[in-house]
């Protein structure tokens, strides 16, 4: 997958890096040298241009690319003309951040494919964490339907999906995946220093699947089957 990400803020540099990490093929884009200079070695390719010329889009193959991501955090009028540019060109997708309603509204008129408000979707994830028990991370999926990051609830530690079927099919939940954590020589030493645990994401959770005390759901259902089933099996403990 081929991806253009037009402004490497926050938001866009880590959308670039966490792309390139998953095997996309990126070409990032800013106006700062120091911004280009940071992410040139985690991307395919980094370009420095000014957003007051479009101009120079026209020779970055917008049409070839998968998608492209308006992520200009700081300017609603390089936004809006790099997003009618890369229209002009071609783009087959095209994602926008969204800087203001006016904005929004703007976007909508030129049929832009999605919008994104990053303070928003965090803001939903905190939520998330903030309500359910055991939530670590969550994504609001809309229409009352949300993907969350949870601890292993108590009462489920030591069984598998044969034995818990009927717990998931209570509260309409399904389990995605686990992210579990992995032990390896000096962990705890690096663990320790960095604040961070390692884990490895199981894919596809076989029905023998054996849940263990330390492994992260992620868990798929609507916001309250959701809170019911990890209060419900936390209680159970």
């Amino acid at each position: 997958m081929k991806c253009c990400i037009i402004g490497l803020g926050v938001f866009g540099k880590n959308l670039a890096i966490n792309l390139a990490q998953l095997g996309a093929e990126v070409l990032a884009i800013d106006r700062r040298e120091e911004n280009v200079s940071v992410i040139k070695d985690e991307v395919g390719a980094a370009v420095v241009m000014d957003f007051e010329d479009t101009t120079p889009l026209s020779r970055l193959a917008i049409n070839e690319m998968d998608a492209v991501i308006i992520a200009i955090g700081d300017d609603f009028e390089a936004s809006m003309a790099m997003t009618v540019k890369a229209q002009e060109l071609g783009a087959k997708r095209i994602v926008c951040r969204v800087l203001s309603s006016m904005h929004e509204r703007l976007l909508r008129l030129l049929k832009v494919d999605r919008l994104v408000v990053p303070e928003e979707v965090a803001a939903r994830g905190l939520a998330h964490s903030l309500l359910m028990r055991g939530v670590v991370d969550g994504f609001d999926m809309g229409s009352g339907h949300a993907i969350i990051e949870a601890a292993v609830p108590d009462a489920l530690v030591g069984k598998n999906l044969t034995q818990t079927a009927e717990l998931f099919k209570k509260h309409a939940v399904r389990l995605v995946t686990i992210k579990r954590r992995e032990h390896r020589p000096l962990d705890k030493l690096i663990n320790t220093a960095a604040g961070e645990v390692r884990r490895r994401t199981l894919g596809v959770v076989g029905l023998d699947e054996v849940f263990a005390k330390d492994d992260i759901f992620v868990l798929f259902g609507g916001e309250k089957g959701l809170r019911a089933f990890l209060e419900e099996n936390a209680a159970e403990s």
